[in-house]
């Protein structure tokens, strides 16, 4: 069982009270309009195992336990409010996160709040959500009358405490949610048969929703795109969805995309695209403004065989990439953004499952072994890997949370 904080059990079902019962319904993979002849988008998976540096310290969701056994996995929340502190366990309490956990923290931003979303699991067929203000050490519970996607981004929010908070749920493509994070976020902002009809989302060939993000103009949604080159952003202006990420000129036929992380940073949007490059798949940082210019990184070329492990964001808005190749061997980016350049980090040590890139592009490698883990910091005279600390989690093989 996960360590347990401020909230009790006994808050959550009074939240729990609230929910509207929702089917999981399965989430369509069609990448475009019936009779359509493009390719599909590329289908690079990205799990939920992430990190993210904000203004106010750091933030990892890791999956803990026998990983091996859905029922003995137990994904955890950790936060270190700067590179000189320890990681401490800070995962909401009283819900079940076999499932799975999301978590939204504006990097730039002075702002502690992070808010944190669970995956359904068990017979939830909806997703409880927390807003700590107070990195992590008490929570205030809410509700999505929905199961979140399991995407990194389904969860998104303004800079202040549970206001314009959206979350991405799996109904038929993908639909989003709006609403108040203390409370309940119910109220439809689009699905995904909405944004594929609209005039924007025929010009991309809109498949699925991907990730949803909040900038000060209101809702940005994430998609698929089978027409060749055209990035899915999407905001709302006027009453109408328009395409507002960039176009990648010169692509081929086969160049459809899929926005894998959506992230909005002190008025930018960063954006991490895969792109399929022919035979290959490209992943591309990208980073811009609605109406306004986009710069974007190289691509990242992944093999058949790679598999993406974990992302992380920086507190600028850039991307590190942890790929295991199709050896087994590891493999560490860091997009220098926002739409900066890829740079090739030494391989972190094995059994490494996510990477934080802190202030002062201070890299940690953190490994995963049960119930402990291990933070090893990279010394970059060296190029080599130090052992910095290590945090054991008292979870009770057999509960649910």
């Amino acid at each position: 069982m996960s360590p347990r904080g401020a909230l009790t059990g006994c808050a959550w079902r009074a939240v729990v009270v609230l929910a509207l019962a929702a089917g999981l319904a399965a989430c369509s993979n069609r990448s475009s309009g019936p009779g359509s002849t493009r390719p599909a988008p590329p289908s690079t998976h990205v799990p939920l195992t992430a990190t993210v540096t904000t203004a106010s310290g750091a933030v990892a969701v890791v999956a803990m336990g026998t990983l091996a056994d859905p029922h003995d996995t137990f994904w955890q929340v950790f936060f270190r409010a700067s590179a000189a502190t320890p990681w401490k366990v800070v995962t909401p309490p009283g819900v079940a996160d076999n499932g799975g956990l999301v978590v939204h923290a504006s990097p730039g931003v002075g702002s502690p709040d992070v808010l944190a979303g669970f995956e359904p699991s068990q017979a939830l067929a909806f997703s409880p959500i927390a807003l700590s203000v107070d990195q992590g050490r008490s929570w205030t519970p809410g509700i999505v009358q929905g199961g979140l996607a399991p995407v990194p981004d389904a969860l998104s929010g303004g800079p202040t405490s549970g206001s314009d908070s959206v979350a991405l749920v799996r109904n038929a493509g993908g639909e989003v949610l709006g609403g108040t994070a203390t409370s309940s976020i119910g109220s439809k902002v689009v699905d995904r048969a909405a944004m594929a009809t609209s005039a924007a989302g025929r010009s991309c060939e809109v498949g699925a929703l991907t990730a949803v993000a909040v900038d000060a103009a209101g809702t940005l949604v994430g998609t698929t795109c089978a027409s060749p080159g055209v990035v899915g952003i999407f905001g709302r202006s006027g009453g109408a969805w328009r395409q507002v990420g960039p176009r990648f000129a010169g692509r081929s036929a086969s160049d459809a995309t899929k926005v894998v992380r959506l992230v909005e940073v002190d008025g930018v949007t960063n954006g991490l695209v895969a792109l399929r490059m022919g035979s290959t798949t490209g992943l591309m940082g990208v980073a811009g403004t609605r109406g306004g210019a986009w710069s974007r990184s190289g691509p990242l070329l992944l093999g058949g065989g790679d598999r993406i492990l974990s992302t992380g964001v920086e507190a600028r808005g850039g991307f590190v990439v942890l790929v295991q190749r199709s050896g087994g061997s590891l493999a560490l980016d860091n997009e220098t953004g926002p739409g900066g350049a890829w740079q090739v980090l030494p391989a972190p040590p094995r059994g490494t499952a996510a990477v934080v890139v802190g202030s002062g592009g201070v890299v940690d490698a953190l490994s995963v072994a049960s119930t402990r883990l291990t933070d090893h910091r990279l010394d970059a005279a060296t190029a080599s890997w130090a052992n910095i600390g290590t945090v054991t989690v008292p979870i009770q093989f057999g509960s649910s949370s």
